[in-house]
Parts: C-alpha cells; sequence; structure tokens
C-alpha cells in the first residue's frame, strides 16, 4: 500500500522508497484522485481541472498519457488498472490503493468528538502546513482552504480546553505552532492571547494582539473581530486575584445572580446565537418572517457592529431547526488571494456549500464558458441533490464590492432569484439566500436592476433602543434604571459597546467611573477606541476627512462619509450627521487634533 503524505507537502511512499512521477501534472492527478479516493470522476472533469488552457482532444490525450504514467509508478507489472481504475469515461483510485494522512487527520478529528483529546492534539500534530503546498493548481485552493479551517477549529477548541483546566501554557505553546502553520488565519492568534491571558500575562497577550492587527490589516485590510477582544478579556475572571464569578453568584453580587455566562459578560462581544445576551429586534423577527415565507432574497443591512453577523448566525440556526438545508459563507474570512479572482473565489464558494451541505460533487471547470457559467452550474447541480428548503447565508459580501467582477457575481444572484419564476419546477424555488452587508451597494453596483439588492426582503439593522438596552442590563444582572441610563449615555445603543459597558459594571465598575472612562485608553472601550484609530490613521485621506468632521467643516470627498456611516464611525450618512457614540470624537480629537 502507498502513503500519501499531503499535509504540508506532497511524497508518496511505499516500504521507504518515494514514487516518481513524469510530470507534475501525473502527481496532481494522483493527489486528486488520492481526495476523492473510491469515487469515479468523469474523465472530462479532471481533464478541465488538469489541462484547463488546452482543447478538448489534447486534454483527453493528455489525461491517458497521465493515467498510464501513474499506473508506471504505482502498479506492478501485470496488475494494470488494479489501483487505477478506468470505466466508462471515468476514473477512479481504488480504495485499498492509497492510506493518506489527510484520512487520518479526518478520521483523528471524527474521534476527538467523542472528547478524545488525545485524538484531537495527535490530528493536530499531523497537520504539517497547507494541504499539497507545492500544488497552486486553481482547483487545491477550495481543497485546501477547507483543511486549514478544521486544523484552526480544532486549535480554538482544543486550547479553550486546556484553558479551562489552567494548562495555559501548553495552550500557547499549541498557538504559537498554528500561527506558524496558518499565519493568515485568525483563530491561533486568538489562541495565543486566551492563553497568555488565562496565565496572567496580559502583556504577552496584548502583544499577540496587536501583531494580528499587524497581520490582519497588511493582508485583509481589516481589524480583530470580536473573538479576540473576547479573549482577551474573557478569563479575567479566572486569574488569581480578579472576579470569582462562581463565589460572585454564591454571595449574591449582581453580576451572576440571572446566570449569565462568565466569558460572555466579559467579552462584550459577538453574542452566540443561542446566548441568554442575544437581545431580539423587530429586525430578527422580519427576518424569520421572510425566511418562513421562503423569500428569495433577504438582506440584512447596517453599519459595523450592529450585530448583522449575529442576526444571520440566528437565522441560520432557526431555519436548521426547522429542517432546512444551511450552508454560510463568510466573505470576511475568505484571503486576499480568494476574493482577487472570480475563479478561485467561486471555486471556494462551491467547495464551501457541497461540503457543509454534506453532498458530492463533479468540480469540472471549463475554462470555455467563463466563470459565471461554471459558477451557476455547480450550484444547481447541487441544489438538486437536496430535498426541502435550503438556506445559503452570505455575511459581508461587502468584501466582493469593488472587485473587477462585482456586477458579474451579483447579476448571477439575481439570476438566481428570476429564474424562480421562470424555471417554477427548477431547484431554485427552494433557495433562499440570506445576504449581509455594511455598504450602499448603488456605489459600488453599476446597474442595480441586475443585482440582489433591489429585490427581495430588506431588513435595516441599527443600534439598541433605550428599552433594549434596558432589557441587556437585566440580563447582565445590572438592569436597573441608573446603570441602563449610564450605558445609553456612554454608547447611545451601539450594540458592541453597551455589551462592553454592561460588563465593566457586572464586574463591579461604578457608572461614575464608566462616564470618566468612556474615551480612556484603559476604560471599557479602550481597545475599540485604538482599533477605530488605527483604521483612521493608515489611511491619511481617511484620517485628513475626520480632522474635516471635528473641526465641523465639509468634507472634501463625497464617499468619505458613507465609508464612514458603512464603518461605524457616524450616526448616519446623511449631511449633518454627527459621530455615532461621544466616545468616537472624544478619543480621536485628542488622536488627531
Amino acid at each position: 500500500m502507498w502513503q500519501i503524505r499531503m499535509l504540508g507537502r506532497f511524497e508518496v511512499v511505499s516500504s521507504g522508497t518515494a514514487a516518481s512521477f513524469r510530470s507534475r501534472r501525473v502527481g496532481a492527478l494522483l493527489a486528486f484522485l488520492a481526495l476523492n479516493k473510491g469515487r469515479p470522476i468523469a474523465n472530462h472533469t479532471l481533464q478541465d481541472l488538469l489541462w484547463p488552457d488546452s482543447d478538448g482532444d489534447r486534454q483527453a490525450q493528455s489525461l491517458r498519457r497521465a493515467i498510464a504514467d501513474l499506473r508506471d509508478a504505482l502498479e506492478d507489472e501485470g496488475e494494470r488498472g488494479k489501483w487505477v481504475r478506468t470505466d466508462h469515461g471515468k476514473t477512479m483510485l481504488a480504495v485499498e490503493a492509497v492510506k493518506s494522512d489527510v484520512e487520518e487527520f479526518e478520521s483523528l478529528l471524527a474521534a476527538a468528538q467523542g472528547d478524545d483529546d488525545g485524538a484531537m492534539a495527535d490530528a493536530l500534530v499531523l497537520y504539517g502546513g497547507p494541504l499539497l503546498a507545492p500544488l497552486d493548481d486553481d482547483w487545491v485552493f477550495a481543497y485546501r482552504r477547507q483543511y486549514e479551517e478544521m486544523y484552526c477549529r480544532a486549535v480554538d477548541e482544543l486550547c479553550r480546553t486546556l484553558v479551562g483546566r489552567g494548562q495555559g501554557r501548553e495552550a500557547v505553546r499549541l498557538a504559537h505552532a498554528a500561527t506558524l502553520l496558518a499565519p493568515l488565519r485568525e483563530e491561533p492568534y486568538v489562541a495565543s492571547i486566551l492563553g497568555y491571558a488565562s496565565m496572567g500575562n496580559h502583556t504577552m497577550a496584548l502583544q499577540q494582539y496587536e501583531a494580528l492587527e499587524t497581520m490582519l490589516a497588511d493582508e485583509y485590510g481589516q481589524t480583530p473581530g470580536a473573538a479576540a477582544a473576547a479573549a482577551l478579556d474573557a478569563p479575567e475572571w479566572r486569574v488569581p486575584g480578579a472576579l470569582d464569578w462562581e463565589a460572585s453568584a454564591r454571595e449574591g453580587h449582581p453580576a451572576n445572580q440571572e446566570g449569565v455566562e462568565p466569558e460572555a459578560a466579559a467579552s462584550g462581544g459577538a453574542v452566540p446565537a443561542g446566548s441568554r445576551l442575544y437581545i431580539e429586534r423587530a429586525a430578527d423577527r422580519r427576518v424569520e418572517e421572510a425566511m418562513g415565507e421562503q423569500e428569495a432574497v433577504v438582506l440584512v443591512f447596517g453599519p459595523r457592529q450592529t450585530g448583522k453577523t449575529s442576526l444571520v448566525a440566528r437565522a441560520a440556526g432557526r431555519a436548521r431547526g426547522a429542517g432546512h438545508a444551511v450552508a454560510v459563507t463568510d466573505f470576511q474570512a475568505l484571503s486576499r488571494s480568494e476574493i482577487e479572482r472570480s475563479a478561485t473565489l467561486y471555486r471556494a464558494l462551491v467547495h464551501s456549500l457541497a461540503t457543509q451541505l454534506g453532498l458530492t460533487y463533479e468540480p469540472s471547470w471549463n475554462e470555455w464558458i467563463g466563470p459565471n457559467s461554471n459558477l451557476d452550474a455547480l450550484v444547481e447541480s447541487l441544489l438538486r441533490q437536496v430535498e426541502g428548503p435550503v438556506c445559503w447565508a452570505m455575511d459581508e459580501v461587502d468584501r466582493v464590492f469593488g472587485t473587477e467582477y462585482a456586477d458579474d457575481f451579483f447579476g448571477l444572484v439575481r439570476s438566481w432569484h428570476n429564474r424562480r419564476a421562470l424555471d417554477p419546477d427548477g431547484p431554485w424555488k427552494r433557495l433562499c439566500l440570506l445576504i449581509s452587508y455594511a455598504t450602499e451597494a448603488h456605489l459600488f453596483i453599476a446597474d442595480l436592476n441586475q443585482s440582489p439588492f433591489n429585490v427581495g426582503v430588506r431588513v435595516s439593522l441599527r443600534d439598541f433602543t433605550e428599552s433594549e438596552v434596558a432589557e441587556l442590563g437585566a440580563r447582565y444582572g445590572v438592569g436597573d434604571p441608573l446603570h441602563s441610563a449610564a450605558v445609553w449615555k456612554a454608547a447611545c445603543g451601539h450594540p458592541y459597546l453597551s455589551q462592553r459597558a454592561f460588563a465593566f459594571l457586572a464586574r463591579g465598575g461604578t457608572t461614575e467611573e464608566l462616564a470618566a472612562k468612556v474615551a480612556d485608553d484603559e476604560g471599557p472601550f479602550g481597545e475599540h477606541l485604538r482599533h477605530l484609530w488605527e483604521a483612521i490613521r493608515r489611511d491619511p485621506e481617511t484620517a485628513a476627512e475626520v480632522r474635516r468632521l471635528l473641526a465641523r467643516e465639509p468634507l472634501e470627498h463625497n464617499s468619505t462619509r458613507q465609508r464612514l456611516w458603512a464603518a461605524g464611525v457616524l450616526a448616519s450618512a446623511g449631511q449633518e450627521a454627527g459621530f455615532r457614540v461621544p466616545a468616537y470624537e472624544a478619543y480621536l480629537r485628542r488622536a488627531l487634533c
């Protein structure tokens, strides 16, 4: 039996002897067949994947030659077709032909679902880096992303388990190793922050946070998400000398009388769908109604940090609970290389959709018909494999705005909506697209009539009302009118900052301290304000425009006001709009003026 190593490298060995191939394409053929071992793949699919720039006859000849070369490398004389099997225009690698590190990796992670931490640790050791690192074929990226995500989720889960056991040092070791193997992923940095913070080493935790800031800014033009801030704060209740949440509950401390989760209360970050800290708003109910009515497109629109991602996750969870097939694509998690080219993004979308729905598909890609036609055909083939409604949630699709193919992509999404009427017996009738974004589409889409942004149901998500702030305070156990009024004055209904403010009060802070520290680096909003300043400082044009706002002068660029609103800095995109919360103006005035 041949052993194939694909995680971080590509090697094929048997009894200590490495296989050699006549060409790189032969190795790529084996790698693809190994990832789909035991499954017949149509020859035309293999031809399109491996020789996309050749015509049909040359593709067929190249595949026949590669199959013969692969058999020469793997099979003994007289055993032709034993491992590499061809039949009726399809090619398959026999199940018993090879064993791969990818199979073992998946098996260990499956065993870890039964609370086998040893299996999860072994899986992390086995992961040696990006799948098929030497290969750069377009089809590889979708598979590579799949296994990198599996690895990073396992790192996150195991590190949190270790921190819970007081093994912060081991969590840090694993996290550092993961940062080297997946340097463009956020999870390893978050795990490292969590490990250091759990040991009380907040200097190192902050250094890791700053390293994450730099990476995200350089690679994606983004700032760290709520998970990083939560990791920086959440373990404080376990650190000696900090507030003991369990003890405080026993002693009648108001922070935990209502059973508020310590991690969520301390973090003030994004709220999990099932958390009792989640505040349901009118927008939630409207989204639920629209999905219940099987609308084709449900749009969730609002500035940053109003809770769009939490709402999307909650709606997707409810759809899953109702028996719908659900897939969630977070466009913020896609790398720059995946976003830059439509073909690479589309392959990643199809692979993710198929994986989440538990479906098989032929990853055929015909260079002659263009990316949109390829994506359209592949999505339709997946939908035909599913019985019943399908919900595809696309979070933060504004990552695609401004790309060369944005109009084409959103035009295709619009066509899926139209086909519900044009093809009533087709699979499109069962598809609901739940799309969230933070930027006005008309600024980036040439023809809104050829996009999904003026059809379906559009739900606007805004900041909390005063009553919703009071309800949030009650769930933190500090919901008396005095505390609620202090939080409303400090955060003006900003969902994320309201969480931070109530977490500060729940840990024993006073309303006077909240008011005094609201715009300070060391206050409850300090991390958030520093991120805001860093984002503005990196763009000299934006910094200059913010100075004009602070001086009450007119802006030089009309688009800046819209961008600042979408980023959550301004209260609205109107001409007379002020800063979303007073702390923004106070902090930026001190930093910029």
